[in-house]
This record gives C-alpha cells, sequence and structure tokens, in this order.
C-alpha cells in the first residue's frame, strides 16, 4: 500500500514551487509537451472561470538533511502546469487578453485559485512513480504507443540506443537532482554513449522533414527507429512486433549496438550525401525507411557506394514508379509484404551503385 494525502495547493504556490525547482514538472518519465495553444487557451479557462480540474499526481520526494529541503516531481499534471507558467508568461492570450492585461483582483483571484494535488509518499526515484504514471495513463488516449514504449522500456538498452539514435535523452546531462533522465539507466550506458557520434543519423531523422514537429514530440520518430534497427537486425516484420521482442530481449545486454549505430549512420550519411530535394519521394516514412534499411544491410558487408549513381537510380525511379511500389508505400506500408517489395526495388538500385 502506497501511503499518499490529498491537499489542495494554491496555484501560486504551485507556480512558485516550479520556478524555484523545488518542484519538477517534467521528469524522466513524462512524455514531451504536446498540448496546443487551443488545449492550453481552454484550460486557463477553466481556471478563470473557476471551475474544477482533474487532480495532479505529484512523489513527494527525498528530504535532504542538511539543506532540510526536499525537491517532488509532477507524476501526471505536466501538461496542465505547462500551460499555467506559460499563460503567467505571457506567451498566450485568453479572450484578447494576456495575463499582463488582468486586473489586480483577476490576477489575485487567478493565483489564489486552489489546485487539488495527491501527494505520494514516494522518491522520485521509485520505481513504483513509473508504474504510477503508466496506469494512469494506461487506459487514455493522451498516450500513444510509443510514448508508453518508451516509459516502460525506458532503462532497456534497446530503446536507449534508440533514444541515442532520435536524439531523445540527454546524454551529457549532469544534474541528477532534476530527474531529466530515469536515473536507473546504467552509468556504463553514458560512458559508451559520449564515445558515439550520431550526428549525421539524428539530422537526417529530424531535420529533413521526414517528421513534423508535432510528430516528433509524440515520439513517432523513435518508433520508425526502433523498427529500422530492427529490421537492419532480424529482416522484415509486420508492423511493431519484432521491435517489441528485442526491447524485451536486449533489456539488459545489447552487444550489438556498436554495430548497428555505427552501421545506421553510415547508412544516413550516404543519404545527406545524395542531397535529395525537400520534397523528394524517399523523404517520407514509409521509404526512408526501406532507403536506410537498405543501406544499412550493403554497408554493414563492406560496400562501398557510389553516391552519384545511387542519386540517377532514384530521380529515374521517382519519376516512373511502378504500381506495386506506389501501393506498397502508400497503403498497408508496415505489412511484412509491402516492406519485403520496397526492399526488392531499393535493393536493387544500391546493389547498381556498388562500387567495384
Amino acid at each position: 500500500m502506497i501511503d499518499y494525502r490529498v491537499r489542495s495547493v494554491s496555484l501560486l504556490n504551485l507556480v512558485n514551487d516550479i520556478r524555484s525547482g523545488r518542484l519538477i514538472p517534467d521528469a524522466y518519465f513524462q512524455r514531451n509537451l504536446v498540448w496546443r495553444e487551443v488545449h492550453n487557451i481552454d484550460f486557463i479557462k477553466t481556471i478563470l472561470l473557476g471551475l474544477p480540474f482533474p487532480q495532479i499526481f505529484i512523489s513527494k520526494g527525498k528530504v535532504d538533511v542538511a539543506s532540510m529541503s526536499t525537491v517532488s516531481c509532477i507524476v501526471d499534471g505536466q501538461q496542465r502546469a505547462n500551460a499555467i507558467i506559460q499563460y503567467i508568461e505571457d506567451n498566450f492570450s485568453v479572450d484578447g487578453k494576456y495575463y499582463s492585461d488582468l486586473t489586480e483582483a483577476e490576477k489575485s483571484d487567478f493565483l489564489k485559485y486552489e489546485v487539488a494535488v495527491i501527494e505520494l509518499d514516494l522518491d522520485n526515484d521509485d520505481p513504483k512513480v513509473q508504474e504510477i504514471f503508466q496506469r494512469i495513463n494506461r487506459t487514455s488516449n493522451s498516450l500513444t504507443t510509443i510514448e508508453k514504449m518508451a516509459s516502460e522500456f525506458s532503462t532497456s538498452y534497446y530503446m536507449l540506443v534508440a533514444k541515442l539514435l532520435s536524439d531523445q535523452i540527454d546524454i551529457n546531462s549532469k544534474n541528477v537532482d532534476e530527474f531529466k533522465e530515469d536515473p536507473n539507466i546504467p552509468e556504463e550506458f553514458y560512458r559508451w554513449a559520449r564515445k558515439k557520434k550520431v550526428s549525421k543519423f539524428t539530422q537526417l531523422i529530424t531535420k529533413k522533414g521526414i517528421f513534423t514537429p508535432r510528430e516528433i514530440s509524440r515520439k513517432v520518430h523513435l518508433m520508425h527507429v526502433l523498427n529500422i534497427m530492427t529490421s537492419v537486425l532480424v529482416g522484415f516484420y509486420n508492423r511493431n512486433e519484432k521491435a517489441v521482442e528485442n526491447l524485451n530481449d536486449y533489456a539488459e545486454i545489447f552487444d550489438e549496438r556498436d554495430d548497428i549505430l555505427d552501421t545506421l549512420e553510415l547508412a544516413a550519411d550516404i543519404v545527406l550525401k545524395l542531397k535529395l530535394r525537400s520534397k523528394s519521394y524517399f523523404l517520407n516514412k514509409a521509404n526512408i525507411y526501406s532507403l536506410l534499411v537498405s543501406l544499412a544491410q550493403f554497408v554493414r558487408d563492406g560496400n562501398d557506394i557510389d553516391v552519384d549513381i545511387l542519386k540517377q537510380q532514384l530521380d529515374e525511379f521517382e519519376g516512373n514508379i511502378p504500381e506495386d511500389y506506389r501501393l506498397a508505400a502508400a497503403e498497408g506500408v508496415n505489412s511484412t509484404k509491402a516492406r519485403q517489395l520496397r526492399n526488392t526495388y531499393i535493393s536493387t538500385m544500391v546493389q547498381r551503385a556498388i562500387k567495384a
């Protein structure tokens, strides 16, 4: 039985605790911020109207006996807390009025608003905190499948490598008290990751328009990276099946991590050297998956790819796309059959570009 207490906290105290660092709103188990401005506005209206909203869950955290202080974490309520901070900082208006436009009385009422809080008597690094977060969101549509997986498998070596490739982990974080990353991640992983270079792959996945900023905030690209890694390792499969298996199988040891990371970095470097136009047919989710997997398979075997020949091959292909490929890149794109068909075409083009 987890001890907890239900209490109310003034919005003023909540904001001050966040600003002072006594309350961490974006701990490691949280997702990225995904609320749009319309959601923030609607939520702030609730407060301005004096209406209640669901309680915020907080983990109490350890007491630092030396400083006689404690740092708590928001377990559920990050989006709401962020909306409040953003409104107070005049980052958006509600009904044409920014926070600074409110009268003194209106500001006072806003800051005195009582927030319902459930305070869990748990340390922030207790695994039960993460479990509670997952359970709160288990039946909710607010979290995507990959957001739940990123939390559930936060210390799996396989997930950690995927996060490194997709720029979803801060390997240089110094202040463990901020709980930006799971404190249970082995220090050995950080030492390994700091020695690796993944700039090319990260640039391709996050900066070339393959994924929208919102998709990146919802970790859609992370699921894509997991599937790319898995396809290079075990071949083609249906949807996310093998990727999920690998998250379990490589939870503690992932001996192939150097091989898969170096291989994908080389494959991404080739794609960047192609200098594909921003609207290229191959810079979408299905086709970049197939292109990277195919290139990875060839460079992994030690082949040297002629970028100019490959570019010519891809341009000619894009000018006259076979109907079966077009369907496999537009419908049921994550089925085994569609992935295999796309790979057959792309691998043929890559094969022609191998240097003698």
